[in-house]
């Protein structure tokens, strides 16, 4: 939160003097004191989960019809990506070619200009809110490497005593039928004791479990590895189905240039209404600015041309810079208030 009080210096009053002026980094304001101000400029912010899907063969794949009868069978190792879900925001970071400076002055009826910590402004005569400090996006915990190994927890005598692969295939899926059996009996109260129902449920789980493990001997094993990738972009005008990423069999998410993967395209298309928005008008030499925004239709399409997204975004750079005029704060006592993450104008009142 940042106010910045002018009434113990000023007499309660401030200017929007003539001098009031775009800052950059080529030309300083020319005089020393005053407040400065950036309006916003819009980042399109692209999130791209995508899914790394491995497939392995399981030792025991070529006896599975024979003792499981079944041919749904993973027959070869191999190794996919796909784009499981795209989210699109915006963010707002300072524009370097629309900074303000507002020269004090004693004859004004504005007590204190409120500025964002990133230097927005936020309102003239307001208070800032407060903001939780919890973080928008909360750290992504560190993934655990998949597990690609065969798990047999079961180790029978006639399992280890086998001595050829036919022979513990047909020991596994002796294993498998005899703990399908054992569930049924569980669950149908076939035994002589049943257990209570925490502990019934940790059996039941625990055998789910280990002809999970078994089955994969047989069927194969399918392991997902999700990884999240962001992408930043400042439009300064439209995009026009541009490479966003590439998808690669082997590496994922890859660069625009690496032509192992295939394209994906982002397109940024204006909407803006010219009529409302206009030119840019920065009124008076003397005045109060913010933004009119613009808005935009983000789409991103797959290598095939489909649409996989498609999102109304309000894009602050599409739109134009107004001034308020600096005669208005003279003798009323406004309150001001603007979106600091657009720099539009939300309301003036008494």
């Amino acid at each position: 939160m940042k106010y910045l009080l002018l009434s113990a210096l000023l007499s309660s009053a401030l200017f929007l003097s003539a001098q009031t002026e775009v800052v950059n980094s080529q030309n300083r304001a020319t005089f020393p004191d005053g407040i400065t101000y950036s309006l916003p400029k819009t980042v399109v912010v692209v999130k791209i989960q995508a899914v790394k899907t491995i497939k392995l063969v399981g030792p025991y794949y070529q006896y599975t019809e024979r003792y499981l009868g079944t041919r749904d069978v993973i027959m070869k190792n191999s190794i996919t990506w796909s784009v499981n879900n795209v989210k699109v925001t915006t963010k707002a970071i300072p524009d370097d070619q629309n900074v303000y400076k507002i020269k004090p002055d004693p004859s004004s009826s504005v007590s204190f200009v409120t500025l964002t910590p990133e230097g927005f402004l936020y309102g003239l005569n307001v208070a800032l809110p407060s903001f939780s400090n919890k973080p928008c996006d909360s750290a992504t915990p560190a993934q655990e490497a998949p597990d690609l190994a065969f798990n047999n927890l079961i180790f029978t005598q006639d399992l280890l005593q086998a001595n050829s692969i036919a022979s513990m295939a047909e020991v596994a899926a002796k294993q498998i039928y005899h703990l399908r059996d054992s569930r049924m009996s569980l669950i149908t109260g076939d035994m002589d004791k049943i257990p209570d129902g925490s502990a019934m449920k940790l059996m039941v789980q625990k055998m789910d479990k280990s002809e999970h493990d078994l089955m994969e001997l047989f069927v194969g094993k399918t392991v997902t590895v999700p990884t999240t990738v962001t992408f930043e972009i400042i439009p300064a005008q439209e995009v026009k189905n541009e490479v966003l990423f590439r998808l690669s069999t082997e590496n994922g998410v890859v660069a625009r240039d690496d032509l192992s993967g295939q394209p994906y395209y982002l397109s940024v298309n204006d909407v803006t209404n010219k009529n409302i928005v206009g030119m840019v008008d920065r009124g008076s030499a003397n005045g109060l600015y913010y933004r009119l925004p613009g808005q935009a239709i983000v789409t991103l399409s797959d290598p095939t041309g489909n649409v996989i997204l498609r999102k109304s975004l309000t894009i602050a750079q599409f739109g134009s810079v107004q001034a308020l005029p600096a005669t208005m704060f003279n003798k009323n006592m406004l309150k001001v208030r603007l979106d600091p993450t657009t720099g539009a104008l939300l309301s003036v009142e008494k």
